[in-house]
């Protein structure tokens, strides 16, 4: 299925209804409170849906007040007074129909992230007026994000997590232009009483509760259905922190300072801060041949490769094998003797380009073929 592109406006999920919605605000203020007021429809597992537009415009072909019960799930809801019940209509993805749509839509949505994000990484042509002062911002995502932390002690967060960074910037312009506090989310009577209660109130960062800001950052595509938020609950080990910190701490911002960047282990959780010396470790430890591996390979095929070994190995499962849910991964690698080789169709996946670890300084440390370091700013999400 190809999403076309689509207007400002949106419609209506009934074919026959004539509202339109400013698909650049939240779907809670506009759309959805109209679906359940007006046609006493409900949208489940809105975590899945990616875009709203494209996923309400697919079943805007097919759903019409007439036959609501053919596609919708009814359910009847009691009143509280003991009334007669009242029939609402559900859209969730426990149909193989809707389930299909938005994992497409998913899809569609993780491409285009990516591409954007690839384009940015490479841009060195940005030109963004700054949130707090007159300076015009030129160069690359890295210039801009050091600038509004070295000169206004406001951070984004790590500027290789970020995606649409110059509408993101926009968007917070916009907000301060209506006396909106980035943090507390409250609204003051002019932009100086706004300036000043975030001093004041060190809400010069973002809420990491705010859902408004959560297409700015990759790692909300990383895995169908699941935001930071989830992911972080997932992984016991804190592997997925807050990709959207505006608290700058020293540790944030070590390599920015000039501090040795510690590079971990692919397997296990030693860590070392020369790349010769993690690599001889892998090779002696775990009988992993990184320069081996990476030969011939492009940057970007180097970068999958690596997030494909530290994904899998994060789930106890063999990147070699495929062998799943091992209960010592270590010894497994170490004792079958197949780390030689790895098909490049196995990491061959866009989804790959996505850091699976914090702040891996690993993938500054590739090269390309030709053997020209490549300068790259690992993610950072604390």
């Amino acid at each position: 299925m190809t999403i076309p592109a689509f207007p400002l406006n949106g419609s209506c999920l009934l074919g026959d209804c004539n509202y339109q919605w400013d698909t650049s605000k939240k779907t809670e203020d506009t759309i959805l409170p109209h679906l359940l007021s007006e046609h006493r429809i409900v949208i489940a597992s809105m975590n899945t849906v990616y875009n709203m537009q494209h996923y309400l415009q697919y079943w805007r072909n097919k759903v019409h007040s007439s036959n609501l019960t053919e596609h919708l799930h009814g359910i009847n809801i009691h009143k509280k007074d003991g009334g007669a019940p009242e029939l609402y209509y559900m859209l969730n993805d426990t149909s193989e129909e809707d389930k299909a749509l938005r994992f497409r839509i998913y899809r569609e949505t993780l491409d285009k992230v990516l591409k954007q994000q690839q384009s940015e990484r490479e841009s060195k042509n940005m030109n963004i007026d700054c949130l707090f002062c007159p300076d015009k911002l030129t160069g690359n995502r890295f210039a801009v994000s050091e600038h509004l932390y070295n000169e206004h002690s406001f951070t984004l967060g790590h500027p290789d997590n970020l995606v649409y960074t110059a509408e993101f910037i926009e968007n917070l312009r916009s907000k301060m232009a209506r006396a909106e506090c980035l943090y507390c989310d409250k609204t003051f009577r002019d932009y100086k009483t706004l300036r000043e209660h975030m001093r004041k109130k060190l809400h010069k960062k973002l809420n990491p509760s705010n859902t408004e800001f959560d297409k700015y950052y990759i790692i909300n595509y990383r895995e169908f259905g699941k935001g930071w938020k989830t992911l972080s609950e997932d992984k016991d080990d804190n592997d997925v922190s807050d990709s959207r910190s505006g608290s700058p701490t020293e540790e944030v911002w070590s390599d920015w300072e000039g501090a040795a960047p510690e590079i971990k282990c692919l397997v296990c959780s030693v860590v070392y801060t020369k790349f010769t010396s993690i690599k001889q470790h892998m090779k002696s430890q775990h009988c992993i041949d990184l320069d081996s591996l990476c030969k011939d390979l492009s940057y970007y095929k180097q970068v999958k490769l690596v997030n494909y070994m530290r994904y899998l190995i994060s789930d106890s499962d063999c990147p070699f094998c495929g062998e799943r849910k091992l209960p010592d991964i270590s010894e497994h690698i170490l004792t079958h003797g197949h780390t030689t080789t790895l098909s490049h169709e196995l990491y061959n996946d866009d989804r790959y380009l996505i850091p699976a670890l914090d702040n891996d300084f690993m993938l500054c440390c590739l090269k390309d073929v030709e053997g020209e370091e490549v300068v790259v700013i690992p993610e950072d999400v604390t």
